[in-house]
């Protein structure tokens, strides 16, 4: 588990992918996953091992989002969210690397540097994983109480108000009077209804 601000993201490391083999239960893990990281060795061939993986994961009907799906394919596609993740970058000789890497690779996905020797882009590492993954976090109050800004309900991107009170309770859409909420793209206690769009960090509290 990687703590990022006050969310936890779970990250399973799984066995190396090549055409030679792909443990079975890997293409049903990945398939299921929110994010899909791949993972290069910046000294060892990266951009060679990435379209290798890339060219196995289609072999198994998964692909980022944002690639070409074959025309000929005969089952339906898994699409899913994906970044690049460059290990090995250790020193600044090793980010020059790094970026040509990046000028001769073209990449479409995001992708970012990482070193698991000193851990120096752990914390940007997971900003991009919280950005891929397009959700927001939103806390809820009672009435004249502090919000409990340790738990904060996980959503979409683009999620209403509607979408928070089902995620709270079944009970909560249909008796759902209207709610205030405070955050960066409202004056402090602003009433909404419940086609708001909600944004990262609101407060909101609810009236039934």
């Amino acid at each position: 588990m990687a703590p990022f601000e006050n969310i936890m993201f779970q990250l399973v490391d799984t066995p190396p992918i090549n055409r030679q083999y792909v443990d079975p239960w890997m293409a049903d893990l990945i398939r299921r996953c929110d994010i899909m990281a791949i993972v290069v060795d910046l000294h060892a061939d990266p951009i060679g091992h990435l379209e290798e993986t890339l060219e196995v994961l289609a072999d198994l009907r998964i692909f980022p989002e944002g690639s070409s799906i074959p025309a000929d394919l005969k089952k339906p596609p898994f699409i899913e969210k994906a970044l690049v993740i460059v290990n090995k970058v250790d020193s600044e000789e090793a980010e020059e690397d790094f970026q040509v890497f990046l000028e001769l690779c073209e990449l479409k996905l995001p992708c970012v540097p990482a070193s698991a020797k000193n851990h120096r882009y752990l914390p940007d590492l997971l900003a991009k994983i919280f950005e891929v993954a397009g959700i927001i976090r939103v806390f809820t109050k009672a009435p004249g109480k502090k919000p409990d800004l340790n738990a904060p309900f996980i959503l979409p991107r683009e999620s209403t108000l509607e979408a928070l009170a089902g995620k709270i309770h079944k009970d909560f859409v249909k008796k759902l009077k209207y709610a205030r909420v405070w955050g960066k793209a409202v004056f402090d206690g602003q009433m909404i209804q419940k086609d708001h769009v909600l944004q990262d960090g609101d407060v909101v509290e609810l009236h039934i």
